[in-house]
C-alpha cells in the first residue's frame, strides 16, 4: 500500500452507485480521490457477482441499471482513483481526519478536503419465534450466497416479509434453479396499485418489477398477501414455518395459521439507512418514516450540516440504485463547484435537471416506504420469549421489563439489558428496538432518540492496530 497518500482532495466512504458515480466524474479533474469499501468488490450489493474462481457468471443478461453500474465499475478501475476494498471505517475525527482498518491487517489515518458518505443501507427485521434457527436467512443474505458464492441455501424454500425486494430475491432464486414454495407478503395487494402514479417518472423500476413478477408467476409460485411469519420450528435446524393471515392493521387473524414444511426461509422487511458514520461526524440527522427511518439531512446539493461533508444514496433515503446514481452525480457537481472547477459534465442546466429528477426519486421513496412500513400491531404481537437482540440474547420480555422500570430511551435500555452491545453493535436490532420503544413509551422517534456511536464502528483486529500507519 506504498502508493497511498496521507491526504486526499476527496475521500468517499462506500463504493455503491452513488460512491462510484461521484468518484468516476471527479477523477476527470486531476483530483486525488480515495474510495473505501468494506466488501471485496466495488459496486455495492446490487452488483455482486459470483467470483470467476467459483463459478461462471449467470447466463442471463443483467437489467439496464446493472449494465450502467458495471460500466461505472470498469471506469473506476481504469481511472486514477485509489481503491481500498475490505476496509472498515473505524472513526471520523476533527481536523478532517478518518481512521480505517484494512483486511484486518493494518490501520491507516487519512485527511481530506471533502468527505462523501455513501454508506448505503442495511436490512430491517421483524423478530419472530425461532428466527435464530439455522436455515432462516435474510433476503439480503440469500442474494449474497447466490451472487458472491454461487450457492443456494436449499433446493426449495419460502420467502416472506414485506417490500418489493422480496420479489427481486425470488427472481434471483428462481433464475438460479431454485424452487420456491411460496412468497408470503405481509402488506395487502392493494399497495401495488398505489404505485401506478409513479410509473411516468420511475418506468425502469416498473419494467424490472414486471420481469420479476413474470418469472415468479410463470414458475407457478404462489404469492400470498397479508401473511406474516409467526414461528420457525425445528430441533437443530429449520424444519417448519408457521404463517398466519393479518388484517389491515397488521394484527394476526386467529385461526388462519398454516404450517409449511421447509428447509430454508428468507425474510426481509425493507431497509434502513446506515447513518452511524455521519452521526459520529456530527452531521444533522432527521427522522422520516417515508424515507426509511433516520437519514442524513442534506440540501439539494447533497451537502450535510457539516462543512465540506456530503452524503448521497440510500443514507439520505432508501430509494434504490437510480436515486443513488442521481445523487452521486449531484454530489460530484457540488464538489467541483466548491473547488472552483468548471465542469463540462455538469453545466447549470444539467445540475438543475438532476435536482428535478431527484425530486421524482424522493416522491417514489415516500410512496414506497409509507406503503411497506411495519405496523405497530405486528410489533406488539412479538411474543415475550422471542429474541430481539441476537448478539446478547435479549428477548422481548426483558425489553418490556426494562421499559417498565423507566428505560425510555435506547441508551438507558442498553445499560439495563446489554442490547446492541454485541458484535453487530445494534445494526440488526436497533431499528426494531426504536420501534418497540416508540410504541411502549408512546413517544415520537425524535423523543426516543438514537443509540450513541463511538469508534470503532465495527469489531476490528488487534493485529491491525499493531500495524498502524500514521
Amino acid at each position: 500500500m506504498s502508493n497511498l497518500k496521507n491526504h486526499y482532495h476527496v475521500l468517499i466512504i462506500g463504493s455503491g452507485f452513488s460512491g462510484m458515480a461521484a468518484a468516476s466524474f471527479l477523477a476527470d479533474y486531476d483530483l486525488n480521490i480515495l474510495l473505501l469499501d468494506e466488501n471485496i468488490h466495488i459496486g455495492g450489493q446490487l452488483l455482486r457477482r459470483i467470483p470467476e474462481k467459483l463459478a461462471e457468471d449467470s447466463p442471463h443478461p443483467p437489467e439496464k441499471i446493472k449494465k450502467i453500474g458495471y460500466n461505472f465499475v470498469e471506469k473506476v478501475k481504469e481511472k486514477k482513483i485509489d481503491l481500498l476494498n475490505k476496509t472498515v471505517l473505524m472513526g471520523v475525527y476533527e481536523n478532517n481526519k478518518v481512521l480505517v482498518e484494512r483486511d484486518r491487517k493494518e490501520t491507516f489515518t487519512f485527511t481530506y478536503d471533502f468527505l462523501l458518505f455513501a454508506t448505503g443501507a442495511r436490512e430491517r427485521y421483524l423478530p419472530f419465534k425461532g428466527w435464530t434457527l439455522p436455515g432462516v436467512y435474510s433476503t439480503g443474505m440469500l442474494q449474497v450466497l447466490m451472487k458472491s458464492w454461487g450457492v443456494l441455501p436449499a433446493k426449495k424454500m419460502l420467502i416472506a416479509g414485506s417490500g418489493l425486494f422480496l420479489f427481486a430475491a425470488a427472481y434471483e432464486f428462481l433464475k438460479n434453479g431454485g424452487e420456491l414454495q411460496g412468497i408470503m407478503e405481509q402488506s395487502p395487494f392493494g399497495n401495488k396499485i398505489k404505485f401506478l402514479p409513479q410509473v411516468f417518472h420511475q418506468f425502469p423500476k416498473f419494467t424490472d418489477g414486471g420481469r420479476y413478477l413474470s418469472k415468479i408467476y410463470s414458475s407457478g409460485v404462489p404469492v400470498k398477501y397479508r401473511r406474516r411469519v409467526l414461528e420457525a420450528r425445528g430441533d437443530k435446524q429449520l424444519e417448519e414455518v408457521v404463517v398466519g393471515k393479518v388484517d389491515r392493521k397488521g394484527s394476526l387473524i386467529k385461526g388462519t395459521e398454516k404450517t409449511y414444511s421447509t428447509k430454508a426461509l428468507a425474510v426481509g422487511y425493507g431497509f434502513v439507512p446506515s447513518i452511524e458514520a455521519p452521526q459520529l461526524a456530527g452531521c444533522e440527522l432527521e427522522y422520516s418514516q417515508q424515507k426509511g427511518g433516520w437519514t442524513v439531512k442534506v440540501n439539494d446539493r447533497m451537502e450535510t450540516s457539516v462543512e465540506n461533508i456530503l452524503a448521497a444514496g440510500e443514507v439520505t433515503g432508501v430509494g434504490g440504485a437510480h436515486k443513488s446514481l442521481n445523487e452521486g452525480k449531484i454530489a460530484a457537481s457540488t464538489i467541483l463547484e466548491k473547488w472552483g472547477l468548471q465542469s463540462e459534465a455538469f453545466p447549470p442546466k444539467k445540475v438543475k435537471k438532476l435536482q428535478k429528477k431527484r425530486k421524482h426519486h424522493l416522491s417514489f421513496v415516500r410512496c414506497f416506504n409509507s406503503l411497506y412500513k411495519v405496523k405497530p400491531e405486528s410489533i406488539l404481537e412479538i411474543p415475550d420469549e422471542t429474541i430481539v437482540c441476537r448478539c446478547e440474547s435479549i428477548d422481548m420480555k426483558q425489553i418490556k421489563e426494562a421499559v417498565g422500570m423507566g428505560c425510555a430511551d435506547p441508551n438507558a435500555l442498553k445499560i439495563s439489558t446489554r442490547c446492541a452491545m454485541g458484535k453487530c453493535q445494534g445494526r440488526t436490532c436497533a431499528p426494531v428496538i426504536y420501534d418497540i420503544l416508540q410504541i411502549l413509551c408512546r413517544k415520537t422517534p425524535q423523543e426516543i432518540g438514537l443509540f450513541s456511536v463511538r469508534p470503532p464502528f465495527k469489531p476490528i483486529s488487534i493485529h491491525a492496530l499493531k500495524n498502524f500507519s500514521q
